[in-house]
């Protein structure tokens, strides 16, 4: 199955497009973004925004690649316990990076998201300059946000260091006028993976490509123009629970090498404990939940 962008006309002057971690985010189902749950959150202003959505449903060998990654995952893991040390806690996360983090071992998987997820965004630029040539609007007072969960941080924050940097996109935030209302990650294995496949880095295909894994400490994608540094989003926040170990968190401790923290984000950390969170999906919800109705405090 090719990937075919999702193209719509806004009803309003907001887009938000949402970019499903691993799990089942196939076609027809919400992943770890229930439509209803997302519209309940944007209230009265739901039927003004326009909603896509990132799913995984054309690489239809997603599930088939994993099983040929194994010595990675093995590896992976094995490296998870030395970093921590500690048997109960390397387990826990260990048992989390074979689904979480085993795509970075595939070029090809790597490669055919970050071409799907660079042609969405194309055609949501193209969606909001024809939505307000319709209007008679200017395409600048047009506003998109980006809500990525667990891997799909990773492919996001991979996508948007290529769309910064690389012309042939067009999606440069100073070049080309592209710049993202807010970025979200929720959950996010960026630091998770930076630290653990860096010291991998022979069984890592394209290693050398990857953003995440470059030897200049993590930053938020911007493009340097005329000694002017503009990033790619007006807001870039990383939220992640207490009790998330892919989002840098074990049992209410925050693990610094694991924690991604770059720079001039905006950091929300979610006391999971309180929201009784027990599935990485209802984790996604909870934070989004406590994240629009103010409740998580910044750290």
């Amino acid at each position: 199955m090719s990937f075919v962008p999702q193209s719509m006309i806004w009803p309003g002057t907001r887009a938000i497009l949402l970019v499903h971690g691993i799990g089942d985010a196939s076609t027809g189902k919400d992943g770890a973004f229930p439509i209803d749950v997302v519209k309940a959150a944007l209230g009265s202003d739901a039927d003004k925004v326009a909603i896509y959505r990132l799913n995984y449903d054309f690489i239809n060998d997603w599930a088939a690649q994993k099983v040929q990654f194994g010595a990675g995952i093995a590896a992976l893991s094995a490296a998870v316990k030395l970093k921590i040390g500690d048997d109960a806690t390397s387990q826990t996360i260990a048992d989390y990076v074979g689904d979480v983090l085993w795509p970075i071992f595939s070029e090809d998987i790597r490669c055919a998201v970050r071409d799907a997820y660079l042609a969405q965004l194309d055609q949501i630029q193209i969606d909001r300059g024809e939505s307000a040539l319709e209007k008679g609007d200017d395409p600048l007072d047009y506003h998109i946000t980006i809500i990525a969960h667990s891997l799909g941080c990773f492919h996001t924050f991979e996508v948007l260091a290529a769309a910064a940097s690389e012309p042939s996109h067009h999606l440069r935030p100073a070049s080309d006028h592209v710049t993202f209302d807010s970025v979200i990650l929720m959950a996010s294995p960026v630091q998770l993976i930076r630290t653990l496949a860096g010291g991998l880095s022979a069984l890592i295909p394209g290693r050398d490509t990857l953003a995440t894994l470059s030897k200049a400490p993590l930053a938020i994608p911007s493009e340097t123009r005329k000694d002017t540094v503009t990033k790619c989003a007006k807001d870039f926040v990383s939220v992640t629970g207490t009790f998330d170990p892919v989002g840098g968190h074990m049992l209410g401790k925050k693990l610094a090498w694991a924690y991604m923290n770059i720079p001039g984000q905006r950091s929300i950390i979610v006391p999971q404990k309180l929201l009784n969170i027990n599935s990485k999906e209802s984790l996604a919800l909870a934070m989004a939940h406590s994240a629009a109705s103010g409740g998580p405090s910044a750290n």
